[in-house]
């Protein structure tokens, strides 16, 4: 390609071609699908991480299966392998700048079970609110509680925060801070 003065003309052609068309549909952009088609989806600069969260005692938060459905629980499991991709959409959850935990379609709530549920968004705060703390790596909620991974129950809790314990330091896959 860099040397391939033809090609190099044939992909410039080709870009020319695909921007005039984009122009003459009046296409929009992905931005503006997300800000009015799809507003419930964040874009990366509202992100405070996403992907897997893995805990200090090498555990994720884990869907277990699927898409997220209402009621679903959020679950902890074995993290596989970090340095390799996260082609496993059990384990991608985004953590918004406006303090959602999200699936794509639901945002985990605390206010419904031992374990955290997912529910549909509501913007309202409360259990569906959870703050990053980038230098401790805790995630808190107003109560003061921290989320948890607890082993035992193989399950996502709000539990009282414990200074220094792995099980509530939080790690994203991908870091928008």
């Amino acid at each position: 390609f860099m040397y391939d003065k033809e090609l190099r003309k044939q992909w410039y052609q080709r870009r020319v071609r695909g921007f005039a068309l984009r122009e003459r549909l009046h296409c929009k952009s992905y931005a503006w699908f997300i800000r009015n088609i799809y507003p419930e989806l964040p874009l990366e600069r509202d992100l405070v991480g996403s992907g897997r969260w893995r805990t200090d005692a090498d555990t994720c938060m884990d869907t277990r299966g699927g898409d997220l459905t209402n009621g679903k629980l959020l679950y902890l499991g074995p993290c596989g392998e970090m340095d390799k991709p996260n082609i496993n959409s059990n384990r991608f959850l985004m953590l918004t700048n406006d303090h959602r935990l999200m699936g794509l379609n639901y945002c985990a709530d605390s206010g419904y079970a031992d374990g955290l549920q997912f529910h549909p968004c509501h913007m309202n705060g409360g259990g569906q609110a959870f703050m990053y703390d980038k230098e401790l790596r805790t995630i808190k909620q107003g109560t003061g509680k921290c989320l948890t991974g607890n082993s035992e129950k193989s399950l996502v809790l709000m539990e009282e925060c414990r200074e220094n314990d792995q099980t509530q330091l939080w790690t994203p896959e991908f870091k928008y801070y």
